[in-house]
């Protein structure tokens, strides 16, 4: 099993993990981590051990809050999975491509990604809710306008 710090613990872009499994499977993924790359920089570890003692119930909790603020908010014009874990919404588009979709909430100062990014479908958007509840607001107000086009 591979694991992250990056959403885990907020420490998002310093790129540390392990990897945890049979000993066959760890040696073989040893040997190309050897030829592949260097470890990461020992402030980073330090930190990733500092992060294994640190509660992030309160900051869970409040992710789930606004993942639920934008769930309720764009459930009625949206069709969409409701997220079990990170920060973002995968929507499908109630009009148009994906692109097409994004670029008019772009115009609407709305910053979303296509969902053709993340897929070869490009027929959703992606949202993260990793914003203010303000933010998070006017986002709903505006992709619900949107969607009644």
């Amino acid at each position: 099993m591979i694991e992250g710090f990056g959403k885990t613990y907020g420490m998002t872009g310093w790129r540390l993990g392990y990897a945890h499994g049979p000993r066959a499977v760890i040696e073989e993924m040893t040997k190309l981590q050897q030829f592949t790359f260097v470890c990461a920089p020992s402030v980073v570890q330090y930190a990733g051990i500092a992060a294994m003692d640190f509660d992030v119930s309160g900051i869970v909790a409040d992710y789930r809050r606004k993942r639920d603020l934008v769930v309720a908010g764009l459930r009625d014009r949206f069709e969409f999975a409701v997220p079990g874990g990170a920060f973002y919404l995968f929507p499908k588009c109630p009009w148009g491509t994906g692109t097409e979709f994004v670029t008019e909430a772009v115009r609407h100062n709305l910053l979303i990604i296509p969902g053709g990014v993340f897929s070869s479908k490009d027929t959703h958007f992606r949202i993260s809710y990793a914003a203010t509840d303000e933010t998070l607001a006017r986002g709903i107000e505006i992709l619900n306008r949107l969607a009644k086009r």
